[in-house]
């Protein structure tokens, strides 16, 4: 197996992972429900995610090369950081579940509306901040892509290989507002009629998946460390 091909497969299930955020998807759509330009918040919010992704994937990387160069990358300091990381996500997951907050993100982002009578430039910074917002709020996603840059540092597989692993990381972990965005840009009448009643349901609903998830992958983190460490 090429080293592209041992990297990504470890990233990709990770970006899948990172990529199920029921609230920050809920955001989105309250967001391109209210906007008279689709197009503009949609790449806008997006291009603030992906500034934010971006940013914790390097510093993930910083992290994963540090502990290989200082020989900290052996099975049982990776398997506890593992463990870590599980135990991270079982209090999310947890938190998520008990939490009373279900839709209040809507009457947030109605504070935020934009008015459709300002300059293009506002309006996308506008939209771009909110897009940061969202995802510097979102923590399962950050664990699973500091987790998948850790992985990309600590294998070190070249600059191509590092890029390419990086660009899929957040093309999967963004597909929760890629298909919608496509959505609004393409058919916006048709996408709010059926995107609304998904919107409604993930106000609804969102905590609680997102929870039962976070749960889900935290046993499945805490296993593989456990699984380096010859326990499981």
């Amino acid at each position: 197996m090429s080293d592209l091909a041992s990297l990504l497969a470890i990233t990709i299930p990770l970006s899948w992972a990172a990529a199920v955020s029921p609230v920050t998807l809920s955001i989105f759509l309250v967001i391109m429900s209210m906007t008279k330009k689709p197009r503009l918040a949609g790449l806008s919010f997006y291009m603030g995610a992906i500034v934010v992704l971006l940013v914790t994937v390097v510093i993930g990387i910083f992290l994963g090369q540090k502990l290989s160069v200082s020989g900290h990358a052996d099975p049982t300091t990776m398997a506890a950081i593992d463990i870590f990381l599980g135990a991270v996500l079982f209090l999310l997951g947890f938190r998520n579940i008990v939490s009373k907050d279900q839709g209040k993100n809507k009457n947030i982002l109605n504070r935020l509306q934009v008015d459709p009578k300002t300059g293009v430039l506002r309006q996308f910074t506008k939209y771009f901040s909110i897009g940061i917002i969202a995802f510097l709020m979102n923590f399962s996603t950050a664990i699973f892509v500091l987790a998948a840059g850790r992985a990309i540092g600590v294998a070190n597989a070249g600059l191509t290989n590092d890029t390419t692993s990086v660009l899929i990381l957040i093309l999967i972990t963004l597909v929760i507002i890629e298909i919608p965005l496509i959505f609004f840009i393409l058919l916006p009448d048709k996408a709010h009629k059926i995107l609304s009643p998904v919107n409604d349901w993930i106000s609804n609903h969102g905590n609680l998946v997102t929870g039962i998830f976070c749960i889900a992958i935290g046993f499945f983190v805490v296993y593989s460390g456990l699984g380096k460490l010859g326990i499981a």
